[in-house]
């Protein structure tokens, strides 16, 4: 099972920190909005940050994605249908996302909606699915339309019911 830790930013908002099955002091971050939280949680958890996966291109979503790709010297990986702030691996539906030497695989799926090139990553039992879906909603319609929106919602209820949604 994958292990995934939530890593609180601002005053409302969670990044996702996943330890590698294959190397239990590697980590990938999922939509680093803020470094310093990010920092923070790797140096207590002695962990060392290996890749960087973006949902999206809003702010609380990147706004730390240059500083750790920066500092760490790491790839990141993000929508090739979204301007992001830094150079990014382009992915886009259907591609996998494989880091096989922390024995971790994402396969990208395009969730627009919440903006046009939104994706999620889903594997392992998981999905990172950003703004795409909430505890209690979906994310507020900024780029896509309502169809769209509802297109990406089916299409994650297709998923096996006992995926973990982060």
């Amino acid at each position: 099972m994958l292990e995934v830790s939530p890593v609180r930013a601002f005053s409302d908002n969670y990044l996702w920190l996943v330890r590698a099955p294959d190397d239990r002091r590697g980590a990938v971050v999922v939509d680093p909005g803020d470094a310093r939280p990010v920092e923070d949680a790797l140096a207590r958890d002695g962990l060392a940050l290996r890749a960087i996966l973006v949902t999206h291109h809003h702010p609380d979503h990147v706004g730390g994605v240059q500083a750790l790709a920066e500092k760490f010297r790491i790839p990141v990986y993000g929508p090739a249908r979204e301007h992001l702030p830094c150079d990014v691996q382009p992915i886009d539906d259907g591609d996998v996302v494989s880091l096989a030497d922390l024995g971790l695989e994402f396969r990208v799926m395009a969730v627009p909606g919440h903006t046009l090139g939104h994706v999620a990553y889903h594997g392992h039992g998981a999905l990172f699915c950003g703004d795409t879906l909430f505890s209690a909603e979906c994310g507020r319609l900024f780029e896509g339309t309502p169809r769209q929106m509802l297109e990406s919602l089916d299409r994650i209820a297709t998923l096996p019911d006992a995926t973990r949604v982060y």
